[in-house]
């Protein structure tokens, strides 16, 4: 199926893996939008799906997305 052009998004997502100060590995990432000026650091993919789900307006199926508490 091809995407409507007025609900298509573009990503670009970097991924590595750093050790936390116990020296466990931990994976961190930055997300930007290709049409925007948006982006952001997370450390979990719950943090990359709130930010899609953020600039896209559309709550994507599956899993909830992760909370930080308040």
């Amino acid at each position: 199926m091809k995407p409507d052009d007025d609900a298509a998004a573009s990503f670009v997502v970097r991924i590595w893996m750093e050790r936390t100060t116990n020296g466990e590995p931990a994976w961190r990432g930055h997300i930007r939008h290709v049409q925007g000026e948006s982006e952001c650091y997370f450390r979990d993919l719950g943090e990359m799906r709130g930010f899609v789900e953020r600039l896209s307006g559309v709550r994507m199926a599956g899993r909830p997305t992760k909370r930080k508490a308040t």
